[in-house]
């Protein structure tokens, strides 16, 4: 007689015993799925099939502790549609099949359609028994294309980053993925459908400009039988979709293993083979960083989904996953190709992960609604297991290779923070003075080389440096979606505006500092770059006139000391110009291709001490700036600093002198502390207007004058839903 692996003894006064599911394995879940799959695939309103754990509806009591048998809903008492949103996996959660359907029909309807219904359970011929678990779902149509400006590289090139080919008329999108290697060839790894036939030339955009990165290699895969990669599992007629393309790059010190968002050297992958995938990994947290989306949550929600089928052939992906919930971004078209890593956690409310681990490659997408009120609710990215491409391509993950880019201006950042928390007078000025070392470093410190790099002793990086250290390059966790908040190229002519500048047409008329005409003015000149440093200051000042309105004085001094990461920006001459990279960066070695470097980091770092000295001398010296009433005032006043930086240090000046090879410190060390002094007063009258609209005086109370806890800080900049780092083209709405 043949083993039930399904079915326990649980009491000695009771036949048959209550089935426990909990010892089913990922083979039987699949063996009973093919077993069932025509009379499953032909039911009324069946779209598709995954195995998994069984969803728990959240209004359900067994969704916070495990009921009795007899105590569980029936079909006749379920609380209603389950959904991947509105359920919950628990412990107790049987491994089963899951069932996906566009319609959830009432039991009435059933009691006269009884053959429609899905079956509870799948009984197989040896006696084993597999539950089932039915979920409403709606496809919907992909939505229009996204704004691709999130994650074009501006250093190296990496995991995240776009890449594309021109194929008959059209661009073939993808994301990078991670870089792997044969043993002698680097390559990015990608999606086939990007990549196409051997030989296709592909690009990226670096600095705005589209720039070849490698071709396409003979090498890939598409699709693969299910019994040739798992082989001791059934699945004769099903195939996997794989979908894996190389990319054999053209030059890789260009390259870093660095995957936007996602820290430095990358962790050990998860190796997926038959012995170590189990349905325990559903429901597990998983992150990535697509080109079209930026930064993506989402959770397993079902594996070896089922997706088509055609010519009696089953085609599966091997993890289907969702956002992490009904609000969540989900994926888009662009991002496929994304890397999605295993989120590690020793404890399960820990904030953050103890490591991200590769563990899947995206190829595809569904989008999928609520059928009631037609609200989109997800885009589903579907997946295949990194070690499973790897094993198949015959190569490995490269983890360690230029990890560790530079990053400019910490020197200029954290000395404009640190001398903008002195001189201010009443409960402001005490509040930033208590605050002086929670947004820069003290001046010993800034002066070091090993110190400024370090984080305190609570885990806080000083403000005025998280936009860089934490947000746009290094360990990010934002993985470059902040970088065109950073920037505003301002100097070219506009041929459709009398040739004038954005500089000089924001001069004749401040109202232009708007969105919409500078949208404009960037598609006259064809820069896809769309820099937009003054509206992310609008979008500060109007958080921390909300942090004041309510009272909440931490918040006020995170947004008021990250503020001065971005006016530090604004009085660099080359974050306002066209020349940021020289006066020919499209040419391989350009003249002036370092030159943001040597002038912006190199130029501080070296002369430190003496620049730091020029500082002191000249705090509190200098015009006053007028504070501003709203956002876009703030904005205003800082495309006046960017104006008054442009005319002091012209960046023609700049390149020109590091062309010719020029020590550039005694060239501009003096113009240089003057741009910078102005940036402190522009920045202190940001703080005051804040403060005065938001009546500070009166809403934060003499107790709360004092330094903010550094956790509480942490909390804030590592929320990516926390004054959001948003494109051009995304900011407005969110601007008061």
């Amino acid at each position: 007689m043949p083993t039930n692996t399904s079915r326990v003894n649980v009491g000695i006064n009771q036949f048959p015993p209550e089935r426990d599911f909990s010892v089913l394995t990922l083979r039987d879940l699949l063996e009973a799925r093919d077993h069932y799959h025509v009379h499953l695939a032909h039911l009324p309103n069946v779209v598709a099939t995954a195995v998994g754990r069984y969803l728990i509806h959240e209004d359900d009591p067994n969704a916070t502790h495990r009921l009795a048998a007899k105590t569980r809903p029936t079909r006749k008492t379920s609380p209603g549609p389950r959904t991947l949103f509105n359920s919950v996996v628990k412990e107790w959660s049987w491994p089963c099949v899951l069932v996906f359907v566009d319609k959830w029909l009432p039991f009435k309807w059933f009691q006269k359609n009884p053959d429609c219904m899905v079956p509870r359970f799948l009984y197989l011929p040896d006696g084993r028994v597999v539950p089932t678990c039915t979920v409403l779902v709606h496809e919907a149509p992909a939505p229009p294309a996204p704004d691709y400006h999130l994650s074009f590289a501006n250093s190296f090139l990496g995991g995240g980053y776009l890449t594309f080919a021109d194929v008959q008329g059209e661009q073939h999108l993808g994301s990078i993925g991670c870089l792997v290697t044969d043993g002698d060839l680097t390559y990015a790894l990608t999606n086939r459908h990007v990549t196409g036939t051997a030989g296709r030339e592909m690009f990226t955009m670096f600095s705005g400009k589209k720039r070849r990165i490698g071709v396409s290699d003979r090498n890939h895969l598409s699709l693969k039988k299910l019994r040739d990669m798992y082989p001791t599992w059934p699945g004769d007629n099903v195939k996997v979709h794989l979908d894996a393309g190389l990319i054999r790059i053209d030059d890789k010190r260009d390259w870093t293993t660095q995957v936007a968002g996602m820290g430095g050297p990358l962790a050990e992958w998860i190796d997926i083979t038959p012995d170590t995938l189990t349905v325990d990994v559903i429901d597990s947290r998983v992150r990535a960083f697509g080109a079209a989306s930026g930064d993506l949550r989402g959770r397993i929600a079902g594996l070896f989904y089922r997706y088509s089928t055609a010519g009696g052939v089953d085609y599966v992906t091997e993890l289907l996953i969702r956002p992490e919930s009904i609000d969540a971004q989900g994926t888009q078209h662009g991002d496929s190709g994304t890397l999605w890593f295993f989120e590690e956690r020793e404890h399960e409310d820990s904030p953050e992960p103890d490591a991200l681990r590769p563990c899947a490659m995206q190829w595809g997408g569904h989008v999928w609604v609520d059928g009631a009120s037609c609200r989109r609710v997800g885009r589903f990215a579907l997946a295949t297991c990194l070690s499973t491409i790897c094993r198949e391509l015959n190569v490995s993950l490269v983890r360690d290779w230029n990890t560790n880019p530079e990053y400019w201006g910490p020197v200029g950042h954290y000395t404009i923070g640190f001398f903008a928390c002195q001189g201010l007078k009443g409960n402001l000025g005490t509040l930033m003075k208590a605050n002086q070392t929670q947004v820069a470093y003290p001046l010993d410190a800034i002066a070091s080389r090993t110190k400024i790099n370090e984080k305190g002793p609570s885990g806080l990086v000083p403000l005025a440096d998280v936009p860089d250290r934490m947000w746009a390059h290094g360990k990010t966790i934002r993985g470059g979606a902040d970088k065109p908040n950073h920037f505003a190229d301002m100097d070219k002519p506009d041929p459709l505006k009398g040739n004038k500048t954005l500089l000089q047409l924001c001069a004749e008329d401040p109202s232009r500092v708007n969105t919409a005409f500078w949208l404009e003015y960037y598609k006259d000149i064809g820069d896809s770059g769309r820099g937009l440093l003054p509206f992310r200051v609008w979008q500060f000042f109007d958080e921390m006139v909300d942090a004041l309105k309510k009272k909440d004085a931490t918040r006020y001094v995170a947004a008021a000391g990250i503020l001065a990461h971005y006016v530090g920006d604004a009085c660099q001459p080359l974050h306002c110009s066209f020349l940021h990279h020289g006066d020919n960066p499209d040419a391989k070695d350009a003249n002036g291709d370092d030159v943001h470097t040597a002038y912006e980091e190199s130029m501080l770092r070296r002369n430190a001490v003496e620049f730091l000295q020029m500082m002191t001398d000249a705090a509190g010296k200098g015009k006053a700036v007028t504070a501003p009433k709203t956002g876009q005032q703030a904005a205003q006043a800082i495309v006046r600093l960017m104006q008054r930086t442009f005319k002091a240090v012209p960046p023609a000046d700049i390149v020109k002198a590091f062309n010719a090879g020029d020590d550039l410190w005694p060239k501009f060390k003096t113009k240089t502390v003057g741009v910078m002094g102005d940036g402190i007063k522009t920045l202190q009258a940001i703080w005051r207007g804040a403060w005065v609209q938001g009546n500070g005086d009166d809403n934060i109370a003499a107790g709360k004058l004092k330094a903010a806890p550094p956790e509480d800080l942490i909390k804030l900049y590592m929320r990516n839903t926390w004054v959001p780092s948003k494109t051009l083209k995304t900011i407005g709405p969110l601007l008061k």
